[in-house]
This record gives structure tokens, C-alpha cells and sequence, in this order.
């Protein structure tokens, strides 16, 4: 962004992923339609998937105000097969989406939107372009998800990345995006909804995915001065808290492990899902009764799940299991410690309960930053930082 605008040749800046296939077809037309526009328009790209092709994986984006969570806009539908039902034959896309914003695997920006609404805010990987197109929509510049404009993009189905060391990224700047726009004077949902997916991490044994997303929270607390200041180092420290907790060590071959004690049930997700809020709670209750009882021995894992199987509602029965990554290329063996689930559940409710709190008061900090963390300078100032702090950098 910084580059184009101080370069002054450009009436547009193409941000693409880079691990996507792209026609260049699509980038002629979204220049056109931008070109076309009568107020400056941000035009962005749909996505197919790059493992089935035909499949319109997403279509136009939007954010849910109360919960403050990304989702497919309303009137549209995400995965979609053509090569099942072509276009004549799918009465929901000849209807106009509204987007929110448009995910930056292949998004057309005016030079012109750029220099008005500033730059980027410094929130590494994920919701820097929900949060763009949101301050971009505010001044009057709208997002158009464009028809015939697409590339073929690695679905997030396939990835690990809410369990991973970008868990932290995900709540973290989700929570920062919130602050800076969010309508509810606490946040709406998302502080509460913020604590059950902690609980779920917790009755799950994936400590190390608990550990990571409270330090965001408690980074978030400390005010929007870490954004820039830990924009270089953050990952580096991420990947070593993690190797901290059994579950973070994934191993490639499952015959590294010892045997589970006994075979999963073929059925077992379909016979063990909650079907009611009832039966929720039921298993909410008793998977947090388990923790509190001694773990049995460790010699050997009670289970081997694919993740498609490792629900909470399973785990949080179980005392250790060795489970699958989403992408199957490595597992990890979980197991249960009593000690861990406490620090980190007393944690997690204080965090969360100082959030609340402290949310006004923050929104407040955050919105007032918001100019001089996404302006030139100050990106220029991180750049040259991290120009300094590279092996053998001036």
C-alpha cells in the first residue's frame, strides 16, 4: 500500500494472496468495473477451491455485528459445486450480494480510498481486510464482491489455523477489530462467546490453543502500543510457547505412538454430537466434572481420532488421544492434566471478565489510535525497524 501511493504511477493496488491460481481475465475485469464505478469502489474477487475447482468456496462476506464473526452474506451460500448446478440453475446468484468486505486473496483497492483512509492496521494474517473495507465503508467507499471476478485458493476447511499458533491471531485481532467498530458498548456476544470456545479448548486438552488465545486477550488489554511493537517478533515467541504443551507436537507418523487402548466407533460422531441445548449442557457439565478427577495412566492413549471425530463433547470424556491435524500431514497426542485446566480456567475467566470490563475504556484507546497506527509514518517507522533487526541489517 505504502509502495503504490509513494509511486504515484498507479490508480490501483492488486493485493493477492500467494498461493492462489489466478486468470488474468479477472483482473481485467475488475479494473474495468472499478474504472466503471461512480464513487471509489473496492472490487474484490471470489473464492473457488484449489482442490476442486469448480466449487465457489466463497462468495460475498459479511460480519455479524452482535458476535462480531465473519460469515457468508445474507441471501448467499458458501461451497457451492457448479459442476453440480451451473449458473442458470442457481436462482440465488443472478441476485445482487452486499459485502461487508472482501478477503484479500485477490481484492482491487483504489490509490484514491487509500490516501484518505490510511493504511492497513497492523494485525498480521487475519481480519486486516475486514477491518479495511469496514473503515473504508464509514467514509462512504464501498466493497463490491464481483461476479466473473475469482481466484482458485487452499480452502480454510483444510487448514489448522484455530488451533494453531495463528489461534492467537484469530481472537487477538478479531477483539481489536471489534473495539474499533463494533456498535455494542461491551462488545456484544463476542466476550461470552470468546469464553465458551475457551472452554471447549480447556475440555478439549488443547492447552497450548488455550495459552495462546489468552495471551492475545491479555495483549489486547495492554493497549493498541503492541500492535506495531510486536508486529516483527510476535510469531517467533508464539511457536515457543506452544512447544510448551503436549498437544502443540505434532508428529508425522501415527506408528510413533504407542497403540490406543481400544478402536474408535465408526459412528462416532453422529452417535455422540449434542442434538439439543439440553444435551449440550449435559455434556457440558459432565466433561467439567471429568477434569477434576485423577487422569488415568499414560502409557498408552484411550483413543485415536481423525479431527473430523475429535469433538469437545469426545475429549472431554476421554483422559489422553492421539488426534489427526485437519490436513492429516501430522498428529499430536493429547493428555489430561488437572493442573493445567485449572491455571488456565481460573485465567480465562479473569481475563475475559477484565475485558468486559475494560471495554469501553479500551474502545475508546483503541479509536483514538487508529489514525497514527495505520498512517504512513508510522508503518515507515516498523519497516525501518525491521530492516534493523535483520541478521546483518544496517
Amino acid at each position: 500500500m505504502d509502495e503504490v501511493v509513494r509511486a504515484g504511477d498507479s490508480d490501483y493496488l492488486l493485493i493477492l494472496d500467494d498461493d492462489i491460481v489466478l486468470e488474468p481475465e479477472s483482473i481485467l475485469r475488475a479494473a474495468t468495473f472499478a474504472d466503471l464505478a461512480r464513487t471509489p469502489t473496492i472490487v474484490g474477487g471470489h473464492m473457488f477451491s484449489l482442490y476442486d475447482r469448480s466449487v465457489l468456496h466463497a462468495y460475498a462476506e459479511h460480519i455479524a455485528p452482535l458476535k462480531w464473526w465473519w460469515d457468508s452474506s445474507p441471501n448467499t451460500r458458501a461451497r457451492h459445486d457448479f459442476g453440480r448446478r451451473n449458473l442458470r440453475n442457481t436462482p440465488w446468484l443472478h441476485r445482487r450480494a452486499e459485502a461487508d468486505y472482501n478477503g484479500w486473496w485477490m481484492c482491487l483497492i483504489p490509490t484514491k480510498i487509500i490516501k484518505e483512509v490510511g493504511l492497513a492496521v497492523p494485525l498480521f494474517i487475519k481480519w486486516d481486510d475486514a477491518e479495511y473495507a469496514v473503515r473504508a465503508g464509514k467514509k462512504g467507499y464501498p466493497t463490491v464482491s464481483m461476479p466473473g471476478v475469482a481466484a482458485w485458493h487452499i480452502p480454510w476447511l483444510d487448514k489448522n489455523d484455530a488451533l494453531d499458533w495463528q489461534a492467537y491471531y484469530h481472537i487477538r485481532n478479531r477483539v481489536i477489530v471489534a473495539l474499533l467498530h463494533s456498535p455494542f458498548k461491551r462488545g456484544g456476544r463476542l466476550p461470552a462467546e470468546s469464553g465458551e470456545r475457551q472452554l471447549q479448548n480447556l475440555l478439549s486438552m488443547q492447552y497450548s490453543t488455550a495459552a495462546l488465545r489468552l495471551l492475545a486477550i491479555e495483549d489486547v488489554l495492554s493497549g493498541p502500543e503492541h500492535m506495531h511493537r510486536d508486529l516483527g517478533r510476535k510469531m517467533a515467541a508464539l511457536r515457543e510457547l506452544r512447544q510448551q504443551f503436549t498437544d502443540a507436537r505434532g508428529v508425522v507418523d501415527l506408528a510413533d505412538f504407542p497403540p490406543a487402548r481400544r478402536k474408535a466407533p465408526d459412528n462416532l460422531k453422529t452417535t455422540t454430537t449434542p442434538t439439543n441445548k439440553v444435551n449440550l449442557m449435559t455434556k457440558v457439565m459432565a466433561g467439567t466434572l471429568h477434569q477434576f478427577r485423577k487422569p488415568r495412566d499414560f502409557q498408552r492413549p484411550q483413543l485415536t481420532l481423525p479431527y473430523q471425530d475429535a469433538g469437545w463433547w469426545v475429549l472431554a470424556r476421554l483422559d489422553s488421544a492421539v488426534v489427526s491435524a485437519p490436513d492429516g500431514t501430522t498428529a499430536a497426542w493429547y493428555k489430561r492434566d488437572r493442573k493445567q485446566f485449572r491455571a488456565l480456567a481460573w485465567r480465562s475467566v479473569t481475563t475475559h471478565l477484565r475485558l468486559i470490563r475494560n471495554w469501553p475504556r479500551l474502545a475508546k484507546q483503541y479509536r483514538a489510535a487508529s489514525a497514527e497506527v495505520t498512517s504512513p509514518a508510522k508503518w515507515r517507522e516498523t519497516f525501518e525497524a525491521s530492516l534493523r533487526d535483520r541478521p546483518g541489517g544496517p
